[in-house]
């Protein structure tokens, strides 16, 4: 069931590229060829929708294309010339003038912006916020260069969250190239600050997308540096700093150090109730508290799915429930759907069929509107654990439907099976 890359996205791996030395190298190609591309920050995004699958390559790319990989049509996945609505022209817009220098109702709109920016995702998932956040963050990419005291330290952190919460919706949707390339921005713009509580947390996201995405040493070594950063560190952000440590741990093996970990997590989530003492306020009258939603109740349903790792399904199936019993119907609903999916892996291991697939099932319904490769994941995960009972009706409803999602496809469940919804 695991999802095969994309011809584009298989022939830029070949190069050794990130996707950001791939779009140098289209820029360079599309200037010798007289073709005219739109600006870097919408030509990242169209990237990763052609890499995704999410759309073809338009005829009037092809041959940059082409020429940067020395490839035919048929070996980059092309489809055939025949267009569909989605598939139309990428028109040409030029890169708007140079701002001028933010004032402190730009930063206040900005800081606005970026709040609703997380509240739709927390709802919606990154399909719908990427296309509308990377021309937000050229403009304040634009504004980080030309600000100057007394705005700067204000512009520097608006850009350095917005490009942190980039980076976020980069790695929900399976973008980890692009996920790290927006968190080390954002690190770049905390360093220029000198802030040890952004620095400290936007490390601790930077440990958490290398160890889901495969390299837990290093992913230990990040959070190891947020944690030794000294200077005043809310607790909610040692807080999370030990729980990305302690997952990081636990995919390394290290029982007991994951147990440690999670246990001084707890305690810091629970040290200080969050109120208006625990934001921090910058300059221009922005004030924020990071990590906010660092609760004790989220340490342990994060810590669930190591519990199944570490052999305690039992266990994990247990938080999960508690975690549902008590979760709003209308809020964090992609979290909802990647704790259900957590659920029915935990299920799936405990081979208990039914409510594996009743839970996945619901965080299916979620997942094909959030676009989280976070959920599909987990999702690929319990269906691989339930295989082995492949001949189960609910089993192969689950195949159906995840290879229908998996392949871009918004299918509607078979009516066969209804009695397991």
């Amino acid at each position: 069931m695991q999802q095969q890359s994309h011809p584009l996205k298989l022939a830029r791996q070949r190069q050794g590229w990130s996707q950001e030395q791939a779009i140098v190298r289209i820029e360079a190609l599309a200037r010798s060829m007289d073709i005219a591309l739109p600006a870097r920050s919408s030509l990242r995004t169209l990237l990763s929708m052609f890499e995704n699958g999410h759309r073809s390559v338009p005829e009037q790319y092809r041959p940059i294309v082409r020429e940067l990989y020395r490839s035919t049509d048929q070996e980059l996945g092309f489809t055939s010339s025949t267009r569909t609505a989605s598939d139309s022209p990428v028109l040409f817009v030029p890169p708007p003038r140079q701002p001028g220098r933010p004032t402190p109702e730009v930063l206040a709109y900005l800081l606005n912006v970026f709040r609703e920016n997380t509240r739709a995702d927390a709802q919606t998932g990154p399909q719908y916020i990427l296309p509308i956040i990377y021309p937000q963050l050229n403009l304040i990419e634009q504004l980080c260069q030309s600000a100057r005291e007394p705005e700067r330290r204000a512009t520097l952190f608006i850009g350095a969250k917005f490009a942190e919460f980039c980076g976020w919706l980069c790695r929900d949707s399976g973008d980890t190239d692009s996920a790290i390339y927006r968190t080390n921005q954002a690190l770049d713009y905390a360093h220029e600050l000198d802030d040890p509580e952004l620095l400290a947390y936007i490390l601790t996201r930077k440990s958490n997308i290398v160890t889901e995405g495969g390299s837990p040493g290093h992913g230990l070594g990040l959070a190891n540096a947020a944690l030794n950063i000294s200077g005043n560190i809310a607790p909610t952000v040692r807080a999370v700093s030990l729980r990305h440590r302690a997952r990081a741990h636990c995919l390394l093996s290290e029982k007991n150090e994951f147990q440690h970990d999670t246990n001084e997590a707890m305690a810091y989530a629970a040290d200080t109730p969050l109120n208006e003492d625990s934001y921090v306020t910058i300059d221009s009258g922005i004030s924020w508290a990071h990590a906010k939603y660092c609760t004790p109740a989220y340490i342990t349903m994060e810590a669930g799915m190591s519990w199944v790792d570490f052999g305690q399904s039992d266990l994990a199936v247990e938080i999960f429930h508690d975690s549902l019993r008590t979760w709003p119907s209308d809020f964090q609903v992609r979290d909802r759907a990647l704790c259900l999916a957590r659920l029915a892996t935990a299920s799936a291991v405990q081979h208990d069929v039914e409510p594996a697939y009743e839970a996945a099932a619901e965080a299916l319904a979620i997942a094909r509107t959030t676009g989280s490769a976070r959920v599909r994941g987990q999702l690929v995960s319990a269906y691989n654990h339930l295989k082995p009972a492949g001949s189960h009706p609910a089993i192969q409803e689950l195949g159906h439907q995840l290879a229908a999602l998996t392949a871009g496809q918004d299918h509607e469940p078979r009516r066969t099976h209804q009695h397991y919804h």
